[in-house]
């Protein structure tokens, strides 16, 4: 394909990556049009069409068996390269569009001082390009006059005879990488690589076994392996010991050993915060990563002040390195973890409780108005929510202006529109608790001078909880009434408030505003589950409407009922019965409404058919028929036997009648007459015979021993 000598070389070796291979080598189309390029790459075993793939875009491509060894076959690739430069690219990879900035340093080049290129790798979460990714940096880039070679069966480096020059950070050169994503998506894919990578780099150890570098890539592949604290360990003492290299490869070690003890409990966690901090205070690994599980470390022992010291210092170092005043060059043995938008998250919500906790309200608020609230994600969301509300109670401090930026900033249009409406139904669900009757009552009593729900004042007229707060805040049926009218989405309303606006005397479901059946349900259960709802049975229910709505509420009612006041527990079971005997014929048609018909209706109102039927025997002075139906619902229902047990016990007509004055006064003499025998004596089996003792065998048998 060359007609020229290339500037560049673009080295590659591949093997069955048909899922990604075309898409790495189509995004060199604009590099190869902007600096003379060849693409040279090696296939070490392909058996899914990769090859033809390969062939249809390189200039070089040829076979190199496999012997588990990468830098054997990328130096393969370096032997075939003409280029004055080559980049090193992995299939799961490809370049950015913007090439302009890699391809003027080629042109310009002339020789020293660079022979090293530095790019960007872009690594996904996701198999969206538009999803959350991580940057690091790399040495991708070598300049082919200093006769650079690869060394490492896994992860492999680059090493360099000659070692004049010096690195080019190439900032605006990204390459773009998902194969993470298919390794987090197969886990068995994941598990046999890593084995496969921690068996040869157990046999680089054998060879090397004070080698940092395999060490530090022994932390990085194998983390579900057995003796890994082992390993942490051993590669930390390494790096007291000052073994070679130290000086680059220990930080990266000691963020690994920091991370894994928060995340496993090590013992070894504060021990190792303390080394990191006084062997490398200045790196980034140090002064980001550390200094990440140092603050949640101290936030959970309860430390406050040792947690505001390592919170403050990780935001100060990630602005520093976003400014650019962190050198990049410096981390190019690894990636750091904690450099991401949620991490910094993390640390502005947690870091704004603790200041609050200290009574410094006014930098907490601070910290939260410095998020980008539209790049929250659900669970950041929720934190967020958390810590206002917390915010709002704890001190007198003004908080609508940031709970309006809040739902603005979840508001705001991204590219990915179910991402937002997830982020503000998070935010609405995380603050239901704040209107609860325990935790209303909870402030009450603490003497919290404003409630947590109050938070959301702001937002009423934007979002249904901002309508909850406003509806507890007024007694105004009409006011409430109109408040209810406004709300889209009843899913996202605190039940407390429209339970507190039906005590009010607001006629539920709204004159004019449309509500199907399955809402209705919905707002009942939620409803019952808050307390008892039996009291917001409408009195009318002549419109089908508000006869959906009764039924609702005493389905749920029942299903809720602990049944164990009996005034309440009778009321509230005819009422359930008065609504099904309404509810039933207006759904369900005449043939339907038998006994050979009740199949065709769903358990409850097979329930409720039988119970309707029950209360109506019952008032025809038929118990036996009562009870017969109510056993027979519970056929249908098995879990309502807690309502019909308490039905069984409490219905007055199915008590058995006091004992009249004669009876008690025989019963008193028949017991003392057995009280004058030993009980084995013949005599007491002959008085348990008599007509007198089985008359009031029922009284005197519980007590008689």
């Amino acid at each position: 394909m060359m007609e020229k000598r290339p500037l560049l070389s673009v080295a590659m070796i591949f093997r069955d990556d048909i899922r990604c291979l075309e898409r790495c080598l189509r995004s060199l189309e604009p590099l190869r049009q902007a600096v003379p390029c060849q693409v040279v790459m090696a296939d070490t075993g392909s058996a899914d069409g990769s090859r033809a793939v390969a062939e249809k875009y390189a200039d070089i491509v040829f076979d190199f068996p496999w012997i588990d060894d990468f830098a054997a076959a990328r130096n393969a690739v370096l032997d075939r390269c003409a280029g004055d430069w080559c980049l090193t690219l992995d299939s799961d990879e490809w370049l950015d569009e913007d090439v302009s900035q890699l391809a003027g340093f080629l042109r310009d080049w002339n020789g020293d001082p660079y022979t090293m290129g530095v790019v960007v790798i872009r690594n996904y979460g996701t198999y969206d390009p538009k999803g959350p990714y991580q940057d690091s940096f790399t040495t991708r880039l070598a300049c082919m006059a200093k006769r650079p070679r690869y060394e490492g069966s896994i992860h492999e480096q680059w090493r360099w005879p000659d070692r004049g020059g010096a690195r080019t950070l190439l900032r605006q050169t990204v390459l773009h990488h998902d194969g993470y994503v298919v390794m987090n998506l197969d886990g068995e894919a994941g598990r046999k690589k890593e084995a496969r990578n921690m068996a040869m780099l157990r046999k680089e150890l054998e060879e090397a076994p004070d080698n940092l570098q395999v060490y530090l890539q022994m932390l990085e592949s194998g983390r579900e392996e057995p003796d890994y604290p082992d390993i942490l360990r051993r590669a930390v003492e390494l790096v007291e010991k000052r073994a070679p290299h130290w000086e680059t490869l220990g930080p990266p070690i000691l963020r690994y050993a920091v991370t894994n003890a928060a995340v496993g409990t090590l013992p070894e966690l504060e021990e190792w915060i303390q080394k990191a901090e006084a062997w490398f205070p200045d790196s980034a690994f140090t002064r980001i990563d550390v200094a990440f599980q140092a603050f949640l470390h101290f936030r959970r022992r309860n430390e406050p002040e040792e947690a505001v010291r390592r919170g403050e210092g990780y935001l100060e170092a990630l602005a520093e390195d976003r400014a650019g005043r962190l050198d990049p060059l410096a981390r190019l043995r690894s990636v750091l973890q904690m450099d991401s938008p949620r991490s910094e998250q993390i640390v502005r919500i947690t870091l704004a409780d603790v200041y609050r906790n200290l009574e410094r309200p006014e930098e907490a608020r601070a910290l939260l108005e410095g998020l980008d609230f539209s790049a929250l994600d659900s669970g950041m969301t929720e934190a967020l929510a958390q810590a206002l509300m917390n915010l709002r109670t704890s001190a007198n401090l003004e908080t609508d202006a940031l709970v309006t930026a809040v739902w603005a900033g979840l508001s705001a249009p991204v590219p990915d529109e179910r991402a937002a409406g997830e982020r503000k139904r998070a935010f609405c669900e995380a603050v239901f608790p704040a209107f609860s009757d325990a935790k209303r009552a909870a402030e009450r009593e603490t003497g919290l001078s404003r409630h947590a729900y109050t938070l959301l004042l702001p937002l009423c007229g934007t979002c249904e909880p901002g309508a909850a707060a406003a509806m507890l805040e007024t007694e105004d049926a009409a006011r409430l009434e109109a408040l209810l009218a406004a709300v889209e989405d009843w899913t996202l309303l605190p039940p407390e408030a429209l339970d507190h606006a039906l005590r009010q005397g607001v006629r539920f479901p709204l004159p004019g505003k449309r509500m199907d059946v399955e809402t209705m349900d919905l707002l009942a259960a939620r409803l019952a589950a808050c307390g008892d709802c039996a009291g917001l049975l409408p009195e009318d229910v002549e419109d089908p409407r508000t006869l959906c709505w009764a039924r609702g509420l005493a389905l749920a009612a029942a299903r809720e009922c602990k049944w164990k006041d009996a005034e309440q527990g009778m009321e509230l079971a005819r009422r359930f019965a008065e609504v099904e005997r309404a509810f039933l014929p207006l759904c369900y048609a005449p043939g339907a409404l038998t006994e050979e018909g009740l199949f065709l209706l769903p358990p409850m109102h097979r329930f409720g058919w039988h119970c309707a039927r029950a209360f109506a025997a019952l008032d025809a002075g038929d118990a036996a028929g009562y009870v017969r139906l109510l056993r027979a619902g519970l056929e249908t229902a098995p879990e309502m036997r807690s309502m019909v047990e308490f039905l069984t016990e409490h219905t007055p007509e199915l008590q058995a009648p006091p004992p009249s004055p004669e009876l008690l006064a025989l019963a008193e003499q028949v017991r003392t007459m057995l009280a004058a025998y030993d009980p084995k004596d013949p005599a007491v089996a002959a008085i348990k015979q008599s007509p007198a003792y089985r008359r009031v065998a029922y009284l005197i048998e519980g007590d008689y021993t």
